[in-house]
């Protein structure tokens, strides 16, 4: 027996392959989360306010990698990206430059989301929380505030806010659905 995919079939079978992937996209960002966040008992260095205290660059690129995403150290960033389907998520992990003890710790990050349809709104918003929220993993009050503000300047027109130590801003593209986060030491 032969069976045949006709023209709606296979636009049919993207969007249930697209789903798929997006799926498992965000169960693997949980687990991606749980990562990062365990991972700050082992590594006590404090490291100022230089950077993301406790959390190295290479613990992020693993969970990064974990889920699917081709990442490249460039000296002084390591670049990650995925794609599904025409979405691709991208993050810039920027190093320490000044403090030579503190080189492999994050001191800022970018993270995009390239053309974004309805179908990836939850993903995206998940990505840039799980970024965003990093330098208060170990604070649930103050994640919860990142995450609050993150998700309405996503559904708004985007702006800057500074919590704690550090400052958010996100934009927009002109003419596109992209969105990208940067996050970095304020000081």
């Amino acid at each position: 027996m032969t069976v045949e995919l006709t023209q709606s079939g296979r636009g049919s079978r993207h969007v249930v392959v697209g789903v798929i992937g997006l799926v498992l996209f965000l169960l693997a960002g949980a687990g991606g989360f749980a990562v990062a966040s365990g991972y700050r008992g082992q590594d006590t260095k404090y490291c100022g306010h230089e950077c993301v205290p406790g959390l190295k660059i290479g613990t992020v690129v693993e969970a990064l990698q974990g889920q699917g995403h081709t990442c490249a150290d460039k000296r002084q960033i390591w670049s990650c990206e995925l794609k599904i389907g025409k979405v691709r998520f991208e993050a810039d992990l920027f190093r320490v430059a000044n403090v030579t003890d503190f080189y492999e710790y994050i001191g800022k990050v970018e993270a995009r989301i390239v053309n974004p349809d309805s179908t990836t709104a939850a993903a995206g918003l998940d990505y840039m929380s799980w970024f965003a929220t990093l330098p208060h993993r170990d604070d649930p009050s103050t994640a919860k505030k990142v995450g609050g503000w993150l998700a309405e300047q996503i559904t708004g027109d985007g702006d800057v806010t500074y919590v704690l130590d550090w400052e958010y801003t996100l934009e927009r593209e002109q003419n596109t659905r992209s969105v990208e986060l940067t996050m970095k030491r304020r000081y």
